[in-house]
């Protein structure tokens, strides 16, 4: 049987239908060796490879409420507008969610665990926004000739995950190694490429990008939202298609990140879409 690399895509709290494909995939007796994560896949990606199953994942997932993760930048905004009061006095906003309680969460599920610690070959992706380039922090040894794209070899976990969802405008980009960080989907939102190059015979990708247009967009947020998710799935789809053997669509509707009431459902729609394509995958394996 050929090994599999598993994908995982970003897309906020969508990425818990990651929890319900791997979990269908354990119940038919399928588990990735080689494990990539985007942003919201990556936390998922993280706790995989940390050795915490998709069953424990979903009772820690059902617990979660949007205090648990979700620190407002409240006095980063408060300086930005007392800015427009002072002519004299600068306080640019980089972001209205600190990232802070996140970063802890991944830090304590992971038991502090270093990339370096992790046996399980694991890549994370994230974008340094001064210079552009593509960061690829992961445990294996990787030969990437190419000079927009950095390899990081040694970080904690739980610092890969924050650089990782450090979505554009909605959390402050992590500081790392004298790089400012954002969210990977600017590079690469389904991470296949890296898990052709870690070793994987068969990629299977999660993209949870379809069908995100449904609804209309109302207000400033929800336009720049928007206007990131059409750049971000559009400018990766060619390399999703020549590094992907499948490709999973959960077709999760938009949902906000303290929806924490919609996360059953959206675990159920990757069960669905794995159940779905289960059959097929055995075959192509």
């Amino acid at each position: 049987m050929k090994s599999i690399g598993m994908a995982l895509g970003g897309g906020g709290l969508r990425g818990m239908a990651h929890i319900g494909v791997l979990q269908v995939m354990q119940e038919n007796g399928l588990k990735p060796q080689y494990i990539s994560g985007t942003s919201a896949g990556s936390i998922i990606a993280a706790l995989y490879a940390s050795g915490i199953s998709p069953y424990q994942m979903q009772s820690i997932a059902m617990k979660l409420s949007p205090s648990d993760f979700i620190d407002y930048n409240l006095i980063g905004t408060f300086k930005y507008l007392l800015s427009f009061l002072c002519p004299f006095y600068e306080a640019p906003l980089e972001g209205i969610i600190l990232g802070d309680k996140l970063e802890k969460m991944i830090y304590e599920l992971t038991e502090g665990k270093r990339l370096a610690e992790v046996n399980m070959p694991l890549a994370i992706i994230a974008c340094d926004i001064n210079s552009g380039r593509k960061i690829i922090f992961t445990n294996q040894d990787v030969e990437i000739e190419r000079g927009d794209v950095l390899v990081v070899q040694d970080a904690l976990i739980s610092e890969a995950v924050r650089c990782s969802v450090s979505i554009p405008v909605t959390f402050i980009p992590k500081d790392f190694a004298g790089l400012k960080v954002v969210d990977g989907g600017l590079k690469e939102i389904v991470p296949a490429s890296i898990a052709k190059i870690m070793g994987a015979d068969y990629i299977l990708s999660v993209n949870l990008g379809q069908e995100m247009y449904d609804s209309q967009v109302k207000g400033i947020p929800q336009i720049i939202s928007r206007t990131l998710s059409i750049l971000i799935y559009e400018t990766s789809e060619m390399e999703e298609e020549i590094y992907s053997d499948m490709t999973i669509y959960p077709g999760v509707q938009g949902t906000s990140l303290n929806d924490t009431a919609a996360i059953a459902k959206i675990i159920r729609a990757g069960r669905r879409a794995m159940r779905e394509n289960i059959e097929e995958l055995k075959r192509q394996l």
